[in-house]
């Protein structure tokens, strides 16, 4: 036993010397395992800071320059539906402006047309039956555009009576223009 205890002696001793000898190197291999509260030296997590901080820093301005993008996007965007609704309204308003001036167009057509009707009766012209009914057809759509318009009938109505009278007196002839 006395040989193996020296011989263990001899072993202990030697890797304390080279322990003494390389501490600087066993102390560097164990702070990478190991953070000490107080001093809290961490190779590996000082490393890792060190070769990511450009890195996050980099990645942080690509953060702030996407954002400041997306906003102008953003931005850009409201402005050109705002404007788009506004030309759409005003598109809208010169529609219905068109649409009414169209529809008074057409009722002061179809009233000439009438009252040219009603004259050449007075004055003894004749016409067929289809004329008359043209007539009043054209007075149905003639009355349907004024109360879309809320516009009132005026002299029209005397007109078409004229009309509707002759008519009545004369459908039951025999002959094609009455």
């Amino acid at each position: 036993m006395g040989s193996n205890s020296t011989l263990l002696t001899d072993a202990l001793k030697d890797a304390l010397l080279w322990a003494s000898s390389h501490i600087i190197e066993i102390l560097v291999f164990l702070s990478i395992f190991l953070e000490i509260s107080k001093v809290k030296i961490n190779p590996i997590s000082s490393l890792v800071k060190f070769i990511f901080k450009p890195i996050r820093k980099e990645i942080e301005e690509l953060r702030k320059e996407f954002k400041n993008d997306i906003e102008g996007l953003r931005n850009d965007l409201t402005a050109q539906i705002d404007s788009l609704r506004e030309d759409q309204e005003k598109s809208k308003e010169a529609v219905e402006e068109l649409i009414y001036s169209n529809e008074m167009s057409e009722i002061s057509r179809i009233k000439w047309e009438i009252i040219e009707f009603s004259n050449s009766i007075e004055n003894g012209q004749l016409h067929v039956r289809d004329e008359y009914r043209h007539i009043k057809d054209e007075y149905r759509k003639y009355e349907a555009l004024l109360e879309k318009n809320n516009l009132e009938n005026g002299m029209i109505t005397e007109e078409i009576e004229k009309i509707q009278s002759h008519y009545e007196e004369n459908r039951n002839t025999t002959s094609v223009y009455f």
